[in-house]
């Protein structure tokens, strides 16, 4: 079967496992991050296999969050930022000319980080946001610095689970947010998605 086609399925079928989470919610919400892990896994030899791990280790952190486990739900996802760093880093661009764009995302993130810091009484909830704000900047950093084709599909995902996070970390310390499961699955589902799909395109590690 034309690879094309096989690739459109499997993100189609993302699709519906999203959509299908907010009718089953609970431990179902680790599914579609699972299924695009080994979607993704497929393409390992042509795209690397960094994408397909931090993707399992996203799912991972998805049941956690399921469970009620916020220290291994953002233990999960940092070392799925850590993936994607790996994948990101090594095709940075040799110019500067993103500079500007990497100062911005430094100044909101490293404002709102400090601003939810402030808020967190558990000293080890403190910790481990503060190094999961870090690493998830760091992430942001290395995807507007690398050298791809389509890398500004990659920043825009990589922007969508920024924001995504941000909401988990402001419902939880700061202030209820209205219909919070839509604002933070959407925005990460659709991150996951890209991340997925993009790395499906792939026919070698460099695009």
């Amino acid at each position: 079967m034309n690879k094309k086609i096989i690739n459109t399925a499997f993100v189609a079928i993302f699709l519906i496992l999203a959509v299908a989470f907010f009718a089953i919610r609970g431990w179902f919400v680790a599914v579609p991050t699972l299924f695009a892990a080994v979607a993704t896994a497929t393409n390992c030899k042509q795209g690397g296999c960094m994408i397909p791990l931090a993707l399992l280790a996203s799912a991972a952190g998805d049941y956690a969050g399921s469970t009620g486990n916020f220290i291994m739900q953002v233990a999960f996802f940092a070392v799925a930022h850590i993936f994607y760093i790996c994948d990101f880093a090594p095709r940075r661009a040799k110019q500067r000319s993103n500079m500007g764009y990497a100062v911005a995302l430094g100044a909101v993130t490293i404002s709102y980080l400090g601003f939810v810091l402030a808020h967190i009484e558990s000293h080890i909830e403190f910790v481990a946001v503060a190094i999961y704000g870090l690493i998830i900047f760091t992430m942001g950093v290395t995807a507007i610095f690398q050298q791809r084709t389509n890398k500004w599909w990659y920043v825009g995902a990589a922007l969508l689970f920024i924001f995504s996070d941000s909401c988990i970390v402001f419902n939880k310390y700061i202030a209820p947010i209205p219909n919070r499961t839509i604002w933070v699955m959407t925005t990460y589902y659709a991150a996951q998605g890209l991340f997925m799909a993009l790395h499906l395109k792939r026919k070698t590690i460099t695009d």
